[in-house]
């Protein structure tokens, strides 16, 4: 569990991002906690009120007029502006959660989750210079695993794997001190690290996540498969949700890229690309990978 906002009267604690249908989801809880820590304080108006209990309930195009009629009447309704963030979120209107979200960060501009929200946005927009810079405000005010987690998948996708290596260092370190346990900072090290022809500091970084899988739970498939314990087909089987099987052929297909079955690793990202939950990290990394102008060109034909 994570624990997302402590005072004397309330503490809320969130299951961890990865455990839930997708990662988009602990974005949203994480907003809607601290909107609902902030109402307790200072009494959400009913129109407000009604527009999260709509939200909650999938009606988001009551929702979002409700929260459109919040801010008719008061532009700078920080209650209604999350509902509305979390709303384009939910339908994946990310052009129109950055809008929403940089209205926040004017009026918020040390709100961590409001810029790990702008930075989410950004993020599967593929403008990952603007996302890079709002995960670090996050960071910045609440330096937790998640933020930094966000910072190393950016660079993954921005293809700056030193970098990327030492964000998912900072992740792994931040969990720890938090009491969490999150293996994907190491596999994103891993990968960083073989990007980077790294290949001692990947197997010590596989070394230490095995010795650290605790339970048979989602990734720890994923680890035994890169440290070749079981093979590919076995790892999916594992899958409980598109999320993790979209993260599955993401990381068959890394795993391929990187050892030079191009052909194969295409497969995977295809599969990803036509198929997979576009509302996760893996998702934009494989969507960045067929974009990057310094993959070979053989591989890149494959997407042309």
């Amino acid at each position: 569990m994570i624990s997302i906002y402590n005072n004397k009267d309330q503490i809320i604690c969130l299951t961890s991002m990865r455990n839930m249908c997708n990662k988009i989801t602990y974005l949203i809880l994480s907003i809607f906690c601290s909107t609902l820590q902030l109402s307790a304080k200072t009494d959400l108006n009913g129109l407000a009120r009604a527009g999260y209990e709509q939200l909650e309930s999938g009606d988001y195009t009551k929702a979002i007029n409700t929260f459109k009629e919040v801010l008719e009447k008061d532009a700078s309704n920080i209650e209604a502006l999350l509902g509305q963030a979390i709303v384009y979120t939910r339908r994946q209107e990310y052009a129109a959660a950055l809008i929403a979200y940089d209205k926040i960060t004017k009026i918020k501009p040390n709100n961590a989750f409001a810029w790990n929200g702008r930075g989410l946005a950004a993020y599967n927009l593929n403008n990952f210079d603007s996302a890079l810079g709002s995960f670090k405000r996050a960071a910045e005010q609440n330096p937790s695993g998640i933020f930094h987690e966000s910072i190393a998948w950016t660079r993954m996708c921005r293809g700056e794997y030193a970098l990327a290596a030492k964000s998912a260092r900072m992740a792994l370190l931040q969990y720890n001190k938090a009491g969490d346990h999150s293996l994907y900072p190491l596999i994103i090290a891993y990968f960083a690290y073989l990007e980077s022809s790294e290949k001692l500091n990947a197997d010590r970084t596989l070394a230490y996540a095995l010795s650290n899988n605790r339970d048979k739970n989602w990734p720890q498939p994923v680890v035994a498969y890169l440290a070749g314990k079981i093979d590919a087909a076995e790892m999916i089987s594992y899958v409980t949700s598109l999320s993790e099987e979209t993260e599955a052929h993401t990381y068959i297909g890394l795993k391929h890229k990187i050892s030079g079955t191009l052909k194969t690793a295409k497969l995977h990202f295809d599969w990803v690309i036509r198929s997979g939950d576009s509302s996760i990290f893996e998702h934009t990394l494989v969507r960045s990978i067929s974009l990057h102008k310094n993959i070979a060109h053989n591989f890149l034909s494959g997407y042309n």
